[in-house]
């Protein structure tokens, strides 16, 4: 069951399409239809006009927009303290400090996460060779902390899919990750790494 929330975000076609995921466009009306610059008094006679159309099942009415006028959110009020049975409101907004502290304090606010896109290893471990190894190395030759720790982690579970490491070498990948923790050279790092994955694929 959805609880009412305030949503800080300011990715607007990405979250729209999370909610329409997770709760089918038939649950969902976007008030406006698309997110607004401003969050105008008309908009919040559309928000309490939709939510007196008697639902069966639970509705959420979505307000998106960069900011909010004053009239428009006061408006709001009563309704959000007492709102129709089954309807349910979602206002995103890219700052909470663009809405009212009687807004606020009707609702629950949460930051949006955003999805992160994980990377695909742009390499064959099956089949890795030197000339792979320089190829890597050079596209990789300017990581920072947080890249470099992300690929470690990505080629210690493509190596362990397709080989089997004794307890030294799983060391190894461990060691590595630390010391990536401790700042040090992606090159260093990374060329260590995989020189060590090629040997084990040679044997």
């Amino acid at each position: 069951m959805f609880v009412s929330k305030i949503l800080i975000s300011d990715a607007f076609e990405e979250l729209k399409n999370e909610l329409i995921a997770q709760f089918t466009i038939n649950a969902l009306r976007f008030i406006p239809k698309t997110p607004a610059d401003e969050f105008l008094i008309e908009d919040a006679r559309a928000v309490e006009r939709e939510s007196y159309i008697a639902e069966k099942d639970e509705k959420i009415i979505v307000i998106m927009a960069n900011s909010f006028r004053i009239e428009a959110q006061n408006s709001l009020l009563k309704l959000l303290e007492e709102p129709p049975r089954n309807i349910k409101f979602l206002i995103v907004a890219p700052s909470k400090n663009l809405l009212l502290p009687t807004i606020r304090s009707r609702l629950i606010c949460q930051k949006h996460k955003k999805i992160k896109e994980k990377k695909i290893l742009n390499l064959d471990i099956k089949k890795l060779d030197l000339k792979m190894i320089f190829e890597f190395l050079k596209e990789h030759e300017n990581l920072n902390k947080n890249e470099l720790l992300e690929i470690i982690s990505q080629l210690s579970q493509e190596s362990l899919k397709y080989k089997t490491f004794n307890a030294y070498e799983l060391d190894f990948f461990y060691k590595s990750y630390e010391l990536a923790q401790l700042n040090s050279k992606a090159g260093i790092l990374l060329s260590t790494l995989l020189l060590n994955i090629y040997t084990k694929n040679e044997k």
